[in-house]
Parts: structure tokens; sequence; C-alpha cells
């Protein structure tokens, strides 16, 4: 019997000629069905709009190809946007929230043919390029259709949903991206305009992981709120209908979910296009974008990542993890990699430990002593401005709603007085003493 690797590289050298025949709206790995019950034996499946028996025989899928099983599972996708034409809103979380994010209600300001949207704000990310917070979602959410720019307006909720322009708008598509992987976008975040690492009813990031087989998931939606599936299918390759001067988008490598009906009639539904899909653990899997009856798909969120050029806010639970020494997490080489390469602890920690000690322009001594140490006046400011640069960098363990404003005292009417320079001291200290103790911790070799 094939492993899922090989049926997955057989499925890549057959699924152009099956994708070619008639009906036919997908290809994957995934759990066969038999009399609709899922079993536990992985086939190529073939997905089709609709199943029948008037089939033309040279158009019938054999019951195994290269010696891989095959099975043909009945999937129509559709995109899981919502339009003000759909009655969904009954069902929809309406709510304004003062906090950004993941797993509310978003749309785009603007009207498109005289049709107002609505998606879900999936996750709040960090641009690589600016380091600055943003939302996540998917293309066809913010974007729309073939006319976007960047720049178009985002509101939250969306108008739909009683979102008002421009009161409720909180920022501007960066970039988007419709390609062979991914359907999505990044939305920057006003100033002054709140944020979290976290996803509604489901709790903080914690960061990504491939999907798998078997899987167990959950995402929260703008429509359907929080539901709960099974990772059904991998490597997915899928048409979608675009609309109106898009068109019909094969997406590659993607991901199935069927939902566990036990607790949730589907998993998603329109309106919950753009959110994060979640592992038990709090790691996004994936990025949802169409769905088929009681299933989903979703695009790795790997793909995502890189292609739109961002990396996930991670919420402040996983310091409280390492903190507190929890075993599972610390031998996890998989995260202890992906948080080296997201933080680059090592040289930040170094980095705000050396402005501490005065020395941000390199090694001797500092011919401006001050109340932080070496250095004050112009060189106290500069010294401050550096430690909030570092420390917003060090978004995933030190979140901007954990930070004191540092700069803001030193640039208005009033210098600071000694108490106040004081306390600044003691916060900084705090933070990057908590920093380092949490580092140690991810450093030390497991019990």
């Amino acid at each position: 019997m094939p492993t899922v690797d090989e049926l997955v590289a057989i499925k890549e050298r057959v699924e152009q000629e099956l994708l070619g025949r008639p009906g036919v709206t997908g290809v994957d790995v995934g759990y066969k069905e038999v009399g609709g019950e899922r079993t536990d034996q992985v086939a190529i499946r073939v997905h089709v709009a609709r199943k029948t028996d008037d089939i033309p025989h040279e158009e019938r899928i054999p019951e195994q190809i290269e010696g891989a099983v095959t099975d043909v599972v009945e999937r129509r996708y559709e995109l899981h946007v919502a339009s003000l034409e759909l009655d969904v809103s009954a069902q929809a979380d309406t709510t304004h929230y003062a906090t950004l994010q993941g797993g509310i209600s978003m749309g785009p300001s603007r009207a498109i043919d005289n049709h107002i949207f609505a998606g879900t704000l999936g996750a709040i990310v960090v641009d690589n390029a600016t380091r600055a917070r943003a939302a996540l979602t998917n293309f066809h959410v913010a974007a729309v259709d073939s006319g976007w720019h960047a720049g178009d307006r985002m509101v939250q909720p969306s108008r739909i949903d009683t979102g008002v322009v421009p009161s409720d708008e909180f920022g501007a598509i960066l970039r988007a991206t419709l390609s062979g992987n991914v359907d999505g976008a990044v939305i920057s975040v006003d100033a002054g305009k709140a944020s979290a690492c976290t996803v509604a009813e489901i709790g903080d990031v914690r960061g990504s992981r491939a999907a798998a087989l078997g899987m167990a998931v959950r995402k929260r939606g703008r429509t359907t709120g929080l539901s709960h599936g099974t990772v059904d299918g991998i490597a997915a390759t899928v048409n979608v209908d675009y609309g109106d001067g898009l068109g019909v988008h094969t997406l590659t490598n993607q991901v199935s979910i069927a939902a566990d009906t036990a607790r949730n009639r589907i998993f998603s539904d329109h309106g919950d296009s753009g959110s994060v899909i979640v592992d038990s653990d709090g790691y996004v899997v994936g990025l949802l974008f169409a769905g088929a009856g009681a299933s989903t798909v979703a695009n790795p969120i790997a793909a995502v990542l890189s292609e739109l050029d961002i990396t996930l806010c991670v919420g402040k639970s996983i310091i409280k993890d390492i903190k507190d020494g929890r075993k599972d997490f610390i031998k996890d080489k998989d995260i202890r990699k992906e948080l080296q390469k997201e933080f680059a602890l090592d040289k930040r920690i170094k980095d705000i430990r050396d402005i501490f000690k005065g020395r941000e322009h390199g090694p001797g001594p500092d011919p401006d002593p001050g109340p932080l140490g070496p250095g004050g006046g112009q060189g106290l400011e500069q010294r401050l401005r550096a430690v909030e640069d570092q420390l917003s960098r060090l978004s995933g363990f030190v979140g901007p709603e954990l930070r004191p404003d540092l700069v803001t005292p030193l640039t208005g009417q009033e210098p600071l007085t000694d108490a106040e320079t004081g306390q600044l001291r003691a916060e900084l200290e705090q933070q990057v003493a908590d920093a380092v103790d949490a580092k140690a911790e991810f450093d030390a070799p497991p019990a």
C-alpha cells in the first residue's frame, strides 16, 4: 500500500489529466468515503461538481491509478465571502471591536458594482518589511476584483454588518496576491488602533504548523463563529471561480477540512473567508478561502506567510509557557527553530542589554553620563528610542499593550522628572529581564 508521500507524488503526475475531465473540480489525497462515512483508508480523491452514474465509460475515474486507490467526492467550491444579497446577517458577528483580533468581521470600504462585501479578519501579523502590525485576510475579501489598489481602505465590522465609512475604518491594503497557492491580503493597522495576537473564542496565536491528515482543527469566522473539523485532505488542487474579471483560478497544494458534524453542521459559510484555521494547540495551519457544503479548503499557512512576507503575531501565552517550563513545549525542536528564526532572540536581547549599558554606538565610554547610566540629555532620548525599537521587534514576547510609551514623554513640553525616569528604567529593565529569563529557559536543555 503506497505511503501518503507516494500518493501525493502519484496525484501530482496525473492531476492535470484528471482536472481536464468534465465536471472535475479538484484532486487531493485524503480519506476515502464509503456510503457517506469516512474510512481510515487514504486515497487519491477526485472532486466533482455532481456525482452521477450517467458518465461515459472513457470519462469514469478508474478504481486505481498506478496502484493507488481512488475515490470520487462531490464538491463544488465557492468563495466564502458574503455580499449584501446573501441572507446571512442574522448569523453574523456584527460587533464593533475596540481591539482588532482574528475571527472578526471586516470588509472593503468601497462598493464594487453596487455591492458591498464581508469576510473575516483572520489574524494579526507582523509586516516583515516594516515590523509593524498588520491584519491578514483573503485577496477576495479585501481586494475583491481586478479593480483594487494598494491603499484601498477597510472597515471593521464590514459595511454589511453595520460598519460605517469612514468612522469604522481601521487600515488599508498593503499588498495582496491571488497566485497558484495563495489567496491572501495584508492590511495595515492605523496608528492608535489597538490590536491583539489572538483569535476570538480561541485565544492566543502560538505560531504555525503544517497541516496533517487527521489533525483536529477549529476556526472562528464572521458568519458561523467557532467551528470544529478535521484535516481530511492534503496536497489538494482545486478550481474556484472568482467571478467577472478574474475567472476560474486553480490553486494547488491546498488543505481540505471536513466539518466535525457532531459539533457543527458545517465548518464554514459565506462570510468566513479570511479566517485562520488553528490546531488544538493554537498553531495556525491554514487560511480559509472557499468551501463546498460541509467541506472547506484553505491555503497552507507557510505559503501565505512566505508570499505576503509576513510573520504571525504570537500571543503572550508563549512566553508564559517558556517561563513556566512547559516540557512538551521546550522539547519541540520545530518550535524552537521557528522561534529562533522569527524573533532572532540572541541578537535582539543582546542589543537591548547593550543599549542599557550605553553601548549602542559601539564599545567604549560615553562622554555624557546621565540618569540611565552613561549618556544623558539627548543621549537618553536616543537610547529610549533604540530600546523601544528593539522591544517592538520582540513583538511575540512583549507586545505594545505590555510596553510603556517611552518616547512621547520625551518629546512633550515638560522634561522627565527623576522619578519618571526611574520608573521608565524599572519598567524597561523588568521587560528585558523577562525576555532574558524566557531566553534562558528556552535555551536550557530538556529535563
